[in-house]
């Protein structure tokens, strides 16, 4: 039995709802825990306005206020289709850890004493990242197999922020192209052994936003795809050569206007 305790940003997450309730469902899967970081954070929201910006605005509005309303009338795949397609309990993270009767701690931060103490006691294999900020060594070194992410960008190519539209800026939609990477977390951006990596092809009418949709998707799928491989001893990790790939940062909202027409030149054509 493999035991996992997974990691959140918060605890109305989409994403990380849907992946708990997809771990809840494997039967070679335990999950012993849930840790959640606070959003009220000064220097969490500091430092994310120091990174997002304006981005940051809307990013809140998406995830606390919208939550699934965010997805109404989108038509491509998406994670409020993926919920109703899984019959998603709804409610919050608290609400699925429980109705499961499982240990649930909320902490300032997800490497700092106090979730440390919260794994050591409730013990796990692994931890599933599903967001939340860095992870530090206390925290990577802390479980037997390691710490779980899963990278919306193909790996070891594209590490960093914003690397869909990197991607199309670098007219790299028909080499590097789309898709997300499960890697095992380390102290490098996206510098761990990789484990699955998962592509997508884009449509005709595709935009950043329905790419990024689409991805999400395939992020859940992926997640627990590699959590059921390594409960079964099928999966292993490999190492990322540096020299393959670099960190990129948020792209400015000039060049993401030549990014986007480079994406629609690069997009196929019926």
């Amino acid at each position: 039995m493999l035991k996992v305790i997974l990691f959140s940003p918060i605890q109305s997450s989409l994403y990380s709802r849907l992946v708990l309730h997809g771990l809840l469902q494997e039967p070679d899967v335990q999950v012993t825990g849930v840790a959640v970081r606070t959003p009220w954070n000064v220097q969490r929201a500091r430092s994310e306005w120091q990174r997002d910006g304006n981005r940051l605005v809307q990013k809140f509005i998406r995830k606390y206020l919208l939550r699934e309303k965010a997805f109404a009338g989108q038509t491509c795949e998406n994670l409020a289709h993926l919920a109703s397609e899984v019959h998603l309990p709804h409610g919050t993270l608290r609400d699925l850890a429980s109705a499961q009767d499982m240990p649930y701690l909320v902490c300032r931060d997800l490497s700092d004493p106090l979730c440390e103490d919260f794994i050591r006691r409730q013990t796990a294999d692994v931890i599933v990242f599903t967001g939340g900020g860095l992870i530090r060594q206390n925290i990577l070194q802390l479980v037997r197999l390691g710490v779980l992410n899963c990278h919306t960008g193909v790996l070891p190519a594209y590490r960093g922020m914003d690397v869909v539209e990197w991607t199309a800026m670098e007219r790299a939609v028909g080499t590097a192209g789309f898709g997300v990477t499960l890697h095992y977390m380390d102290k490098g951006v996206d510098t761990g052994p990789i484990l699955l990596v998962k592509k997508i092809q884009p449509a005709e009418d595709d935009t950043f936003s329905t790419i990024r949709m689409r991805l999400e998707v395939e992020m859940v799928r992926t997640m627990l795809e590699g959590v059921r491989q390594i409960a079964a001893g099928t999966l292993q990790g490999h190492p990322q050569h540096m020299q393959q790939g670099r960190q990129y940062f948020v792209m400015h909202p000039r060049v993401k206007a030549i990014a986007e027409e480079r994406l629609r030149n690069q997009l196929p054509k019926n």
